[in-house]
This record gives structure tokens, C-alpha cells and sequence, in this order.
């Protein structure tokens, strides 16, 4: 218990503290916005249904180019990002307001902005909530205001992407992606992605072609990754699946406590894998004929491969110490209360 409890606070603290360059509102913005937002929807839980929704929908175009960056920041609602056919990026601004009668959600619309500026080939769209001094003189308990992205943006552009409650989803974006947000999910497909990170929701990233690393981390949700090539790939979860599905790389690490691990594909020859679970079963399908040298352990499950490891050191149950081939890749696996499995695909 005292290993999860360590390994559940440090997975936080490392998905919040995402890089200088990656990250849009300070700390203090989040922990603050993400505390407004929980209040605000627990004061309108109960009567949502019965209340009056006002919409206002603005577009502001951006002349980025080819080669531009683009900077997303929002505390409540979806940021979506989706390739474009012109040179230059739009983006729909939706905000949407609930209120005791059409008045009320008028003037919580109002409380509510967007900021969006552009200066050398680089843009950033920012929403803006007001402050706890102002919700008091205005005798307000919450702002029930969600507000969405819907980006359209050339091929090669760069984006940053954060949302404090809302999914984050970029499709066949090519430039430089990073994607961040704390309760919701987060899907991209391409692009060179250097992060993708939630807390409370899934990680999913597809046919991306990466240049550098790719961190990806899950506190309660899963974290696939399929068909990724990258220099080096973390992924991370706390109490949830990791799949890595024909992931390219020399180097995988992959982590998780309370669920299991599966990597399908084929070994690169001169690669580490590193595959670290605690509840949960590892679980490896390989193609190809890469050999490898292998360190599996367990502490309370089983070891098996349908591989002829040529066995040495620690050989065992829960212990397995060898060579297969030319043990040219390396394989550390280990669970604490799973089973290791090491089939052919």
C-alpha cells in the first residue's frame, strides 16, 4: 500500500509539472481554475436541467502560415485541432452559459474571455475566468461557462494544447505537438508529438513520427500508443492500461501500478525496453526475429515464453535470466502481483 500510495503522488506530481515552454497558465492559474471549475459545477449540478443556455460563437483567423505556432489555453471545454486546406489557421470561439434565466446567462457570457493575439508568425488563444475578488463583489458562487475550441490550421503548423476540464483531440497536424490537459481525455493522430498528458482520462496517440521523445502519462485512465515512431517513448499510468502497439523505438519505457502492460510488434535490434507493472500482468507479442537478452521477474505470478531462452543466472517461476538469439535488444520486465507472458505474434 505504502509503494502505491508513493507511486500514485509522484505520477501526479510529474504530470503537473509540465514543461516551462508546453505550459500555458502558471501553476497557481491551474490549481486555482481547476478548484473554480469543481465548485461551479457542484452549485449548478442539480439544476442544470432546468436552466436557460445562451451561446455566443466567435471566429478569429490567424495569418501563421505553413510554418507557424499556435498556443491553446482553456479551463473548461474541449480544444479540438483538425488539418486545414488554406495557408491560414481559424479558430471558432464557442462559449456557452447557463443561467438562472436568459439575463443571467447573458451576463455570465460576458464574465467570460477569450484572449487571442498573433505577433511574428506566432499566435496564442487564452480564456480568461474572473478572479475570486470579482465573483464575490459580484455575489457569485461559480461561472457555469464552457467554452470550446474548434482549430483549423495548416498541415505544418505547431501546436500547444491545454485545457484544464475538456478533452484535447489534434488530427493530422505534422508539426510539433504537445497536448495537455488535467480532466479529460487526450487523442492525437500524426504529427511529431512531444507530449501527451492527462490526469483523469486516456492517452491515445496514433501514427505519429517523432524526431525527439514522447512522454505520455495517465494518472486514472489508459495510455495507448499505436503505430509510433519516436527516439525514446515513456508512457505512465497510475490505474491504467498501457498498450504499445508497434511502437519503434530504442528505447520504451513503460510503468504502471494497479493495471497491466502489452507491447505487440517488433524489437528493434539495439533497443531497451523496460516494462514495470505492480497489480497487473505484462504481456509481450513479438514478430520478427530480434533476439534479446531478457531479466524478468515477479513476485506472486507466473513467467512464461513461447521463446527458447538459453537461460542463465536467476531461473525460476518468478525468475527468468537469458539469452534468445543474439540477444541483440533488451528486455527488463517485471510485476509484483502479475504474470509475465512472452509470446509470438
Amino acid at each position: 500500500m505504502q509503494r502505491f500510495l508513493i507511486a500514485s503522488v509522484t505520477a501526479v506530481l510529474a504530470l503537473t509539472a509540465a514543461p516551462a515552454g508546453a505550459q500555458v497558465y502558471p501553476d497557481r492559474i491551474v490549481v486555482k481554475a481547476k478548484a473554480r471549475a469543481l465548485s461551479s459545477a457542484t452549485a449548478y449540478q442539480r439544476r442544470d436541467d432546468n436552466r436557460e443556455e445562451q451561446t455566443e460563437r466567435t471566429t478569429k483567423t490567424f495569418k501563421l502560415g505553413p510554418s507557424g505556432s499556435l498556443s491553446l489555453g482553456n479551463i473548461s471545454g474541449d480544444i479540438t485541432v483538425t488539418r486545414g486546406n488554406g495557408p491560414d489557421t481559424t479558430v471558432e470561439i464557442v462559449k456557452t452559459a447557463r443561467g438562472r434565466d436568459v439575463a443571467d446567462a447573458k451576463e455570465l457570457l460576458q464574465l467570460v474571455t477569450v484572449d487571442a493575439t498573433e505577433r511574428n508568425g506566432r499566435a496564442e488563444v487564452k480564456a480568461q475566468y474572473p478572479s475570486g475578488d470579482d465573483m464575490r463583489r459580484r455575489n457569485r458562487r461559480g461561472v457555469n461557462v464552457n467554452v470550446t475550441y474548434i482549430v483549423t490550421a495548416p498541415a505544418g503548423i505547431r501546436v500547444s494544447a491545454e485545457s484544464i476540464s475538456g478533452n484535447v483531440r489534434i488530427t493530422d497536424i505534422k508539426g510539433d505537438v504537445s497536448a495537455t490537459t488535467i480532466s479529460g481525455d487526450v487523442k492525437i493522430t500524426g504529427g511529431h508529438v512531444g507530449i501527451a498528458k492527462t490526469i483523469s482520462g486516456s492517452v491515445e496517440v496514433v501514427d505519429a513520427q517523432i524526431d525527439g521523445p514522447l512522454e505520455s502519462s495517465s494518472v486514472s485512465g489508459d495510455v495507448t500508443l499505436r503505430r509510433v515512431t519516436a527516439r525514446r517513448v515513456e508512457a505512465g499510468s497510475v490505474s491504467g492500461d498501457i498498450r504499445l502497439e508497434d511502437v519503434q523505438s530504442e528505447r520504451v519505457s513503460a510503468h504502471t501500478t494497479s493495471a497491466g502492460i502489452s507491447l505487440t510488434g517488433t524489437l528493434l535490434k539495439n533497443g531497451r525496453y523496460e516494462l514495470k507493472g505492480f497489480s497487473g500482468d505484462v504481456r509481450l507479442e513479438l514478430s520478427g526475429n530480434t533476439g534479446f537478452e531478457l531479466d524478468a521477474s515477479t513476485f506472486s505470478g507466473d513467467i512464461k515464453s513461447d521463446f527458447p531462452i538459453t537461460t542463465h543466472g536467476r531461473v525460476g517461476r518468478r525468475s527468468m535470466s537469458g539469452t534468445f538469439g543474439d540477444g541483440s535488444a533488451i528486455l527488463d520486465v517485471s510485476t509484483f502481483s502479475g504474470s509475465i507472458f512472452i509470446k509470438k505474434r
